[in-house]
Protein backbone atom coordinates (compact mmCIF):
# COMPACT_ATOMS: atom_id res chain seq x y z
CA UNK A 1 0.00 0.00 0.00
CA UNK A 2 1.93 2.72 -1.50
CA UNK A 3 0.40 5.94 0.44
CA UNK A 4 0.59 4.26 4.08
CA UNK A 5 4.32 4.12 4.56
CA UNK A 6 5.18 7.66 4.72
CA UNK A 7 2.11 8.94 7.18
CA UNK A 8 3.24 6.41 9.57
CA UNK A 9 6.49 7.49 9.53
CA UNK A 10 5.35 11.10 9.83
CA UNK A 11 3.48 10.21 13.15
CA UNK A 12 6.74 8.95 14.70
CA UNK A 13 8.76 12.35 13.83
CA UNK A 14 5.76 14.39 14.82
CA UNK A 15 5.67 12.06 18.48
CA UNK A 16 9.48 12.42 18.71
CA UNK A 17 9.32 16.29 18.54
CA UNK A 18 6.65 16.66 20.91
CA UNK A 19 8.63 14.27 23.67
CA UNK A 20 11.63 16.45 22.93
CA UNK A 21 9.88 19.96 23.43
CA UNK A 22 8.12 18.43 26.48
CA UNK A 23 11.13 17.55 27.87
CA UNK A 24 13.06 20.66 26.96
CA UNK A 25 10.75 22.46 28.63
CA UNK A 26 10.34 20.74 31.79
CA UNK A 27 14.31 20.66 32.04
CA UNK A 28 14.17 24.50 31.84
CA UNK A 29 11.54 23.94 34.52
CA UNK A 30 13.35 22.62 36.91
CA UNK A 31 16.99 24.13 36.35
CA UNK A 32 15.92 27.59 35.56
CA UNK A 33 19.10 28.87 34.17
CA UNK A 34 20.45 32.74 35.10
CA UNK A 35 19.64 34.22 31.78
CA UNK A 36 21.61 38.00 30.96
CA UNK A 37 18.20 40.00 31.21
CA UNK A 38 16.91 37.74 34.45
CA UNK A 39 18.90 38.30 37.06
CA UNK A 40 18.11 38.08 40.31
CA UNK A 41 17.49 41.15 42.67
CA UNK A 42 20.23 41.08 45.22
CA UNK A 43 18.80 40.89 48.68
CA UNK A 44 19.22 43.63 50.81
CA UNK A 45 21.79 43.68 53.21
CA UNK A 46 21.70 43.48 56.78
CA UNK A 47 22.69 46.42 58.96
CA UNK A 48 24.27 45.75 62.05
CA UNK A 49 23.89 48.51 64.75
CA UNK A 50 26.43 48.54 67.49
CA UNK A 51 27.40 51.00 70.13
CA UNK A 52 30.33 52.66 69.50
CA UNK A 53 33.26 53.75 72.49
CA UNK A 54 32.82 57.88 72.92
CA UNK A 55 35.40 60.06 71.41
CA UNK A 56 38.20 60.86 74.61
CA UNK A 57 37.94 64.70 75.41
CA UNK A 58 41.05 66.50 75.57
CA UNK A 59 41.94 67.53 79.01
CA UNK A 60 40.53 70.76 80.08
CA UNK A 61 42.65 74.02 80.35
CA UNK A 62 43.92 74.39 83.74
CA UNK A 63 41.58 76.64 86.18
CA UNK A 64 44.05 79.23 87.75
CA UNK A 65 43.03 81.33 90.72
CA UNK A 66 43.83 84.76 90.78
CA UNK A 67 45.52 86.15 94.06
CA UNK A 68 42.69 88.94 95.15
CA UNK A 69 43.02 91.30 97.92
CA UNK A 70 39.55 91.97 99.70
CA UNK A 71 37.92 94.65 98.79
CA UNK A 72 37.60 98.03 101.08
CA UNK A 73 34.92 97.93 103.53
CA UNK A 74 31.43 100.54 102.38
CA UNK A 75 31.55 103.61 104.31
CA UNK A 76 29.09 103.37 107.34
CA UNK A 77 26.46 106.14 107.93
CA UNK A 78 25.12 107.75 111.36
CA UNK A 79 26.45 110.35 113.50
CA UNK A 80 29.73 109.02 114.02
CA UNK A 81 31.19 107.42 111.25
CA UNK A 82 34.00 104.70 112.07
CA UNK A 83 37.40 105.54 109.92
CA UNK A 84 39.65 103.18 108.77
CA UNK A 85 43.24 103.51 109.80
CA UNK A 86 45.21 104.43 106.17
CA UNK A 87 47.33 101.79 105.39
CA UNK A 88 51.30 103.30 104.18
CA UNK A 89 51.37 102.68 100.90
CA UNK A 90 53.96 99.24 99.78
CA UNK A 91 52.50 97.32 102.87
CA UNK A 92 51.72 93.88 101.57
CA UNK A 93 48.47 93.52 100.64
CA UNK A 94 45.70 91.69 103.14
CA UNK A 95 44.95 88.49 101.50
CA UNK A 96 41.81 86.27 101.34
CA UNK A 97 43.77 82.93 101.76
CA UNK A 98 44.15 82.16 105.25
CA UNK A 99 47.93 80.87 103.67
CA UNK A 100 48.76 84.05 101.92
CA UNK A 101 50.67 87.14 103.82
CA UNK A 102 48.81 89.50 106.26
CA UNK A 103 49.37 92.84 106.79
CA UNK A 104 48.14 94.51 110.30
CA UNK A 105 46.57 97.70 110.91
CA UNK A 106 47.45 99.85 113.62
CA UNK A 107 44.67 99.07 116.47
CA UNK A 108 43.73 99.76 119.78
CA UNK A 109 44.89 96.28 121.71
CA UNK A 110 42.08 93.60 122.06
CA UNK A 111 41.43 90.10 122.65
CA UNK A 112 42.70 88.05 118.83
CA UNK A 113 40.56 85.07 117.71
CA UNK A 114 42.46 81.76 118.88
CA UNK A 115 43.60 80.42 115.14
CA UNK A 116 41.78 77.14 114.05
CA UNK A 117 43.90 74.00 114.46
CA UNK A 118 46.80 73.67 111.65
CA UNK A 119 45.72 77.28 110.06
CA UNK A 120 49.07 79.40 108.98
CA UNK A 121 48.46 82.92 109.90
CA UNK A 122 50.12 86.10 110.36
CA UNK A 123 52.13 88.39 107.98
CA UNK A 124 54.93 85.19 107.83
CA UNK A 125 52.23 82.43 106.65
CA UNK A 126 53.46 82.67 103.42
CA UNK A 127 57.05 84.07 102.80
CA UNK A 128 57.14 82.98 99.38
CA UNK A 129 54.24 85.20 98.25
CA UNK A 130 55.63 88.51 100.06
CA UNK A 131 59.13 87.81 98.38
CA UNK A 132 57.41 88.02 94.76
CA UNK A 133 55.41 90.66 95.40
CA UNK A 134 58.36 92.66 96.69
CA UNK A 135 59.91 91.79 93.50
CA UNK A 136 56.98 92.69 91.06
CA UNK A 137 56.97 96.37 92.89
CA UNK A 138 60.89 96.73 92.48
CA UNK A 139 61.46 95.62 89.24
CA UNK A 140 58.36 95.97 86.85
CA UNK A 141 58.51 99.67 86.59
CA UNK A 142 58.30 100.06 82.91
CA UNK A 143 54.39 101.57 82.21
CA UNK A 144 53.06 98.41 80.04
CA UNK A 145 53.99 95.48 82.26
CA UNK A 146 51.16 93.66 84.54
CA UNK A 147 52.65 90.49 86.91
CA UNK A 148 49.40 88.89 88.02
CA UNK A 149 50.25 85.93 90.69
CA UNK A 150 47.39 82.86 90.48
CA UNK A 151 47.29 79.78 92.20
CA UNK A 152 46.77 76.21 90.43
CA UNK A 153 44.61 73.59 91.79
CA UNK A 154 48.05 72.30 93.99
CA UNK A 155 48.43 75.61 95.68
CA UNK A 156 51.38 76.41 93.47
CA UNK A 157 52.22 79.65 92.23
CA UNK A 158 51.69 80.22 89.03
CA UNK A 159 52.42 83.97 87.51
CA UNK A 160 51.18 85.46 84.16
CA UNK A 161 53.28 88.65 83.20
CA UNK A 162 51.74 90.33 80.66
CA UNK A 163 53.85 93.00 78.06
CA UNK A 164 53.55 94.18 74.91
CA UNK A 165 57.48 93.45 74.29
CA UNK A 166 58.10 89.85 73.98
CA UNK A 167 61.53 90.08 74.22
CA UNK A 168 61.75 91.82 77.68
CA UNK A 169 59.53 88.67 79.07
CA UNK A 170 61.79 85.87 79.37
CA UNK A 171 64.51 87.76 81.45
CA UNK A 172 61.79 89.63 83.31
CA UNK A 173 60.29 85.97 84.51
CA UNK A 174 63.85 84.82 85.42
CA UNK A 175 64.50 87.62 87.41
CA UNK A 176 61.49 87.33 89.23
CA UNK A 177 61.35 83.46 89.95
CA UNK A 178 64.96 82.26 89.93
CA UNK A 179 66.42 82.06 93.75
CA UNK A 180 62.95 82.54 95.47
CA UNK A 181 62.69 79.47 98.33
CA UNK A 182 59.54 78.00 96.37
CA UNK A 183 59.31 77.24 92.84
CA UNK A 184 57.25 79.72 90.58
CA UNK A 185 55.88 78.85 86.80
CA UNK A 186 56.31 82.27 84.82
CA UNK A 187 54.19 82.04 81.98
CA UNK A 188 54.69 84.89 79.18
CA UNK A 189 51.08 86.76 77.98
CA UNK A 190 51.72 88.78 74.72
CA UNK A 191 50.03 92.14 74.10
CA UNK A 192 49.23 94.27 71.72
CA UNK A 193 50.73 97.89 72.19
CA UNK A 194 47.19 99.63 72.07
CA UNK A 195 46.29 97.52 75.31
CA UNK A 196 49.04 99.17 77.22
CA UNK A 197 46.21 102.46 78.35
CA UNK A 198 44.62 99.09 80.06
CA UNK A 199 47.53 97.96 82.08
CA UNK A 200 48.04 101.94 83.46
CA UNK A 201 45.27 101.77 84.64
CA UNK A 202 44.84 99.00 86.55
CA UNK A 203 47.84 99.23 88.31
CA UNK A 204 47.23 102.64 89.66
CA UNK A 205 45.81 100.50 92.50
CA UNK A 206 48.29 100.68 95.16
CA UNK A 207 47.29 97.20 96.03
CA UNK A 208 49.25 95.24 93.05
CA UNK A 209 50.59 93.40 92.33
CA UNK A 210 46.58 91.71 93.62
CA UNK A 211 43.52 93.73 93.15
CA UNK A 212 40.58 93.31 95.27
CA UNK A 213 37.90 92.03 92.32
CA UNK A 214 39.11 88.41 90.98
CA UNK A 215 38.24 87.26 87.43
CA UNK A 216 37.99 83.39 87.09
CA UNK A 217 37.99 82.06 83.66
CA UNK A 218 37.03 78.55 82.83
CA UNK A 219 39.36 78.33 80.44
CA UNK A 220 42.17 81.20 79.55
CA UNK A 221 42.56 79.47 75.51
CA UNK A 222 39.12 79.71 73.94
CA UNK A 223 38.85 78.51 70.26
CA UNK A 224 37.08 81.51 67.94
CA UNK A 225 33.15 80.79 67.90
CA UNK A 226 33.37 79.45 71.32
CA UNK A 227 31.97 81.09 74.31
CA UNK A 228 34.22 82.44 76.88
CA UNK A 229 32.87 81.81 80.31
CA UNK A 230 33.50 82.72 83.85
CA UNK A 231 32.89 84.40 87.41
CA UNK A 232 34.09 88.11 89.14
CA UNK A 233 34.36 87.80 92.93
CA UNK A 234 34.67 90.90 95.18
CA UNK A 235 32.68 93.34 93.61
CA UNK A 236 29.61 93.15 96.69
CA UNK A 237 27.82 95.98 97.02
CA UNK A 238 28.99 98.05 93.80
CA UNK A 239 27.95 98.21 90.50
CA UNK A 240 30.61 95.85 88.43
CA UNK A 241 31.93 96.71 84.72
CA UNK A 242 33.47 94.33 82.84
CA UNK A 243 35.35 95.46 79.70
CA UNK A 244 36.93 93.44 76.97
CA UNK A 245 40.58 95.00 75.40
CA UNK A 246 41.17 93.58 72.05
CA UNK A 247 44.49 93.15 70.38
CA UNK A 248 43.49 95.96 68.07
CA UNK A 249 42.84 98.41 71.22
CA UNK A 250 39.68 98.49 70.81
CA UNK A 251 37.35 98.48 74.42
CA UNK A 252 34.55 96.34 74.71
CA UNK A 253 31.57 96.54 77.17
CA UNK A 254 30.14 93.44 78.41
CA UNK A 255 27.81 94.44 80.49
CA UNK A 256 24.68 92.63 78.15
CA UNK A 257 26.77 89.56 78.66
CA UNK A 258 26.78 89.89 82.70
CA UNK A 259 24.33 88.16 85.16
CA UNK A 260 24.39 88.33 88.88
CA UNK A 261 23.25 85.72 91.04
CA UNK A 262 23.32 84.45 94.23
CA UNK A 263 25.80 87.07 95.31
CA UNK A 264 27.99 85.96 91.89
CA UNK A 265 28.42 87.57 88.86
CA UNK A 266 29.12 85.46 85.79
CA UNK A 267 29.54 86.30 82.46
CA UNK A 268 29.13 83.76 78.89
CA UNK A 269 30.00 85.44 75.70
CA UNK A 270 30.41 84.17 72.29
CA UNK A 271 33.86 85.27 70.74
CA UNK A 272 35.29 84.62 67.49
CA UNK A 273 38.69 86.46 65.40
CA UNK A 274 38.74 87.58 61.94
CA UNK A 275 41.36 86.62 60.01
CA UNK A 276 44.44 85.16 60.25
CA UNK A 277 45.68 84.32 64.17
CA UNK A 278 48.19 86.37 66.42
CA UNK A 279 50.36 85.50 69.40
CA UNK A 280 48.77 88.52 71.22
CA UNK A 281 45.86 87.92 73.67
CA UNK A 282 42.71 89.77 74.24
CA UNK A 283 42.50 91.53 77.83
CA UNK A 284 40.07 91.48 80.46
CA UNK A 285 39.64 94.07 82.91
CA UNK A 286 36.58 94.73 85.64
CA UNK A 287 36.06 97.37 87.59
CA UNK A 288 33.55 97.71 90.67
CA UNK A 289 32.76 101.45 91.41
CA UNK A 290 29.73 103.07 93.67
CA UNK A 291 27.33 103.75 90.58
CA UNK A 292 27.99 102.91 87.10
CA UNK A 293 30.39 105.21 85.24
CA UNK A 294 28.50 107.52 82.57
CA UNK A 295 31.91 107.30 80.17
CA UNK A 296 31.74 103.25 79.66
CA UNK A 297 28.25 103.57 77.96
CA UNK A 298 29.50 106.80 75.87
CA UNK A 299 32.75 105.57 75.22
CA UNK A 300 32.43 101.42 74.47
CA UNK A 301 34.00 101.13 71.36
CA UNK A 302 36.84 103.76 71.58
CA UNK A 303 40.63 102.72 71.59
CA UNK A 304 41.85 102.28 74.82
CA UNK A 305 43.59 105.43 74.93
CA UNK A 306 40.80 107.85 75.24
CA UNK A 307 38.37 105.01 77.31
CA UNK A 308 40.72 104.94 80.14
CA UNK A 309 41.54 108.54 80.34
CA UNK A 310 37.90 109.35 80.81
CA UNK A 311 37.31 106.46 82.66
CA UNK A 312 40.72 107.52 85.29
CA UNK A 313 39.20 110.67 85.53
CA UNK A 314 35.73 109.39 86.32
CA UNK A 315 35.81 106.89 88.71
CA UNK A 316 39.41 108.41 90.64
CA UNK A 317 41.69 106.60 92.72
CA UNK A 318 38.95 104.35 94.77
CA UNK A 319 37.41 102.05 91.88
CA UNK A 320 37.75 98.28 92.61
CA UNK A 321 39.97 96.85 89.92
CA UNK A 322 40.46 93.10 88.46
CA UNK A 323 41.91 91.76 85.56
CA UNK A 324 42.98 88.92 83.65
CA UNK A 325 43.62 87.64 79.56
CA UNK A 326 42.79 85.32 77.39
CA UNK A 327 43.83 83.74 74.22
CA UNK A 328 41.45 83.14 70.99
CA UNK A 329 42.87 80.77 68.64
CA UNK A 330 41.99 81.50 64.90
CA UNK A 331 39.58 78.58 63.27
CA UNK A 332 41.67 76.43 61.50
Amino acid sequence: MIGQQPMARGWAVAAALSLAVHGAAAGAFLWRPALPWQEPTPAPAQIQVSALPLPTLAPETEVLRPITAPAPPEPETGPEPALAPAVPQGASPVLTSSALPTGREAAPPQPEPQPEAGAETGPDADPRLVALFQRIRSQLTAPCLLALPALDAEGRIRLNLLAADDAQIPGLLRALTQGLETGVDGQAVLLDRRQCPALAFARRDARYPVFPLGINLQSQDVASGASLRGTISGGAGRQVTLLLIDDNGVTHDLRRFMVSAGGQIRFDLPIARDGAGRDTHQLLLAVATPARPASVSAGAGELAETFFERLAREVGPEALVGVSSVYVRAKS
